[in-house]
């Protein structure tokens, strides 16, 4: 009993230590022990298989999709099933350390080619996802082919699933008479899973870009978005392309994101005006689990590999080499550069910093840039971050095999300096050097070597925060492959910022508290629950230094459970006399994470009482709001003027008036003008606000959108 009585003590003492904010990388389990960080390996998994191409290459049925599981220290007992095809059942059981490559389209029960593996709907809820299952941690990777476009990836376990993601993806392809669509997957492991999807482009289903799509999955049931096509291919604005698409969720999802078969560069041609296309589908990781510090390499085309840089939050300002890389970011934007091939090594090498935001990259091999060399095309491969470090995986490398056969395969692996000289990979140590790189002023080093097919494990007897990230490729004939070979998942941010409904303007009338409120909106993007620790309140303009407080405390707001929202109001202590600037940080730990970045929430409160007293003032300044040109074709300049500065937003409204895009919000100076583009949005007429509650000023133009 009284053993008993010490454990649960000693229990309480720990939640007690993380609810006063006890900072520390992960917490203690009961029994003293730590929680090993979670990687890449666990029980349940969800593969999805989406669209490769839309036309079979000679009529020809040479389409393959492959499983690779790997055991680790345990055996395993491991089944795959699939809703769609109920005769469907893989059954093995592995002992430690060993694999197997399950080839799905070869097992009688799918009964291949008359059934196979693809997601083949859009938008639409679909049971073609394979349920992985084992009684003890595995690694699984999915390999999708077809004759002359491929692409594998690393799948994501439930244990490191979530609620909140942004995909990444690339534009779609519609050269040579061939259209194919940029393109993602989301899979539920649970039911009941409200899924909510908001394209950041026209999707095959017609909803535009900024829509939401609401669907409710059951456990082991999927949604494919395909962009939307335009029937005349040679359309260049017709190339669009899902990254920075946001799904959300109320259970943990898995999303894969990529395209059913491009050319990179978008529109690149050889010299003899040919190209070849390839698959690209990688497993995106959670939003939670993005970072802020990369280092990335040339894969060997000398014209040059693109990476992409996906933002999460509005204004991220971003760092390349050292040097900042034109304008901020906007939130659920993105920007691509070339990596060159150069003579010199550290020319092929990129450092990528962001300095105040979490973000994602990706690269995405450049398609052979010359008639005569077949080897290699498009792939997507995710870029894990230098803040997920770690120091043991177990990986796998795509087999050589007659279907397949890469010819070059690679493991990059990019070390902490505390690692280099101690890494191994299958017991031998790495002896090819690395090119140092500082990043941040910590010192890294990064290293391609060649590897072969199936199973391998690469350890370092560093500390895991002072290990390494490893990225797998290979190039085949016309057909390549590249995926993340093993990721950390340590969430750096557990909770995000939404938009609130009520923006802060003080109405005219009203009781005080009512006419002095506004409120913040906090969203929990872990899978498990947040607690709240402590708030501050940040100005950034209060010219009457009146107070701000949060109406009530973190106590009593308490907690937001998994994929759950909570809308937290604030008060002023005092009438709102003059424009009020701010934000609220708020500190905040999981039951196992409390070293996650604190949040930043902005806030304005705008008293709408002085706008009368304003343009009584300056009667003569007149407010514009106009776009040219008008019609628009492919993209329009905004331009409006108000009297003084303010808080002010300018959003467009389609004829139902549902907000299409919101083109500026914020405080802006007198003057202002902004180029955005049309070509995702449906031809026809479009109305333009300008508001400015703090001036009185709601004024309304005409746009048209034309192709």
């Amino acid at each position: 009993m009284i053993n008993r009585l010490s454990t649960i003590f000693f229990c309480l003492t720990v939640i007690a230590a993380l609810l006063l904010g006890a900072s520390r990388i992960h917490a203690q389990a009961c029994d003293g022990g730590e929680h090993p960080p979670p990687i890449n390996t666990g029980t349940e998994f969800l593969v999805c298989y989406m669209q490769n191409a839309n036309f079979m290459l000679d009529q020809t049925p040479t389409a393959f999709d492959d499983l690779f599981l790997g055991t680790l220290e345990d055996s395993a007992i491991i089944t795959v099933t699939c809703k769609a095809i109920p005769s469907y059942l893989f059954s093995i059981t592995l002992p430690p350390h060993s694999s197997v490559t399950h080839r799905i389209t070869k097992d009688p029960a799918v009964n291949f080619p008359a059934h196979d593996p693809w997601i083949e709907s859009d938008e639409k809820i679909d049971n073609t996802v394979f349920c992985v299952k084992a009684s003890a941690p595995i690694f699984c990777y999915g390999l999708n082919e077809k004759q002359f476009t491929a692409d594998a990836f690393l799948a994501y376990p439930k244990n490191v699933a979530s609620t909140e993601y942004r995909v990444m993806s690339f534009f779609s392809s519609n050269l040579l008479g061939e259209q194919h669509p940029s393109e993602f997957c989301v899979a539920s492991f649970d039911d009941s899973n409200t899924v909510w999807i908001i394209p950041s482009a026209m999707t095959a289903d017609s909803v535009k870009a900024g829509d939401t799509e609401i669907f409710v999955l059951g456990g082991c049931q999927c949604i494919q978005v395909q962009a939307l096509l335009d029937p005349d291919s040679s359309r260049q604005r017709a190339r669009r392309d899902l990254t920075g698409s946001i799904v959300r969720s109320s259970k943990p999802v898995v999303v894969y994101g990529g395209n059913s078969r491009t050319e990179a560069p978008s529109g690149f041609v050889t010299a003899n005006g040919l190209t070849t296309t390839d698959h690209l589908a990688e497993a995106i990781p959670p939003v939670a689990d993005w970072g802020k510090s990369f280092i990335v390499k040339n894969f060997g085309r000398k014209p040059g590999d693109i990476m992409r840089v996906l933002a999460y939050n509005a204004n991220t300002i971003v760092k390349i080499n050292g040097n900042v890389w034109g304008a901020p970011l906007a939130a659920n934007a993105f920007r691509d550069t070339m990596i060159r091939q150069s003579d010199t090594m550290t020319n092929n090498i990129f450092t990528v910093e962001s300095l105040n935001n979490p973000i994602l990259v990706g690269m995405i091999a450049h398609t052979a840039p010359a008639d005569d060399d077949p080897t290699g095309d498009p792939f997507l491969a995710i870029v894990p971050p230098l803040d997920q470090l770690h120091n043991d995986y177990t990986y796998f490398i795509v087999p050589d095999n007659v279907d397949y056969n890469p010819n070059d395969q690679f493991l990059i692996i990019t070390a902490d300096e505390a690692s280099i000289g101690n890494i191994t990979v299958d017991g031998s140590p790495v002896t090819t050097p690395f090119t140092p790189i500082t990043v941040g002023g910590h010192n890294y080093g990064i290293v391609t070597i060649p590897q072969a097919g199936g199973p391998h494990r690469i350890l370092s007897p560093s500390p895991p925060n002072n290990g390494f990230t490893i990225l797998a490729y290979g190039w085949g004939d016309k057909i390549s492959y590249g995926y993340t070979a093993g990721m950390k998942f340590i969430p750096k941010t557990g909770m995000m910022s939404l938009p609130p409904a009520n923006p802060g303007i003080a109405p005219r009338g009203g009781g005080f508290r009512g006419s002095q409120s506004s409120e913040i909106i906090a969203r929990n993007i872990l899978n498990e629950r947040i607690y709240f620790d402590s708030a501050k309140i940040n100005y950034i303009s209060n010219e009457h230094s009146n107070p701000i407080h949060l109406s009530k405390n973190m106590i009593d707001i308490g907690a937001i459970e998994m994929g759950e929202q909570k809308t937290l109001e604030l008060e002023a202590a005092n009438p709102i006399e003059n424009i009020i600037t701010g934000n609220v940080r708020i500190w905040y730990h999981s039951s196992l994470w409390n070293d996650m970045d604190p949040v930043d929430f902005p806030f304005t409160f705008t008293p709408a009482s002085t706008a009368a007293a304003v343009n009584a003032a300056k009667p003569n300044q007149t407010v514009i709001l106009e776009n040219y040109p008008n019609p628009a074709i492919g993209k329009t300049t905004v331009h409006f003027s108000i009297p003084s500065p303010a808080y002010a937003s300018v959003k467009i409204y389609d004829a139902l008036g549902r907000t299409i895009r919101t083109v500026y919000q914020g405080i802006t100076v007198a003057d202002k003008t902004i180029q955005i583009s049309t070509q995702d949005m449906t031809p026809g007429e479009y109305t333009l606000e300008l508001l400015v509650p703090e001036l009185g000023i709601n004024k309304h133009g005409h746009l048209v959108v034309i192709q």
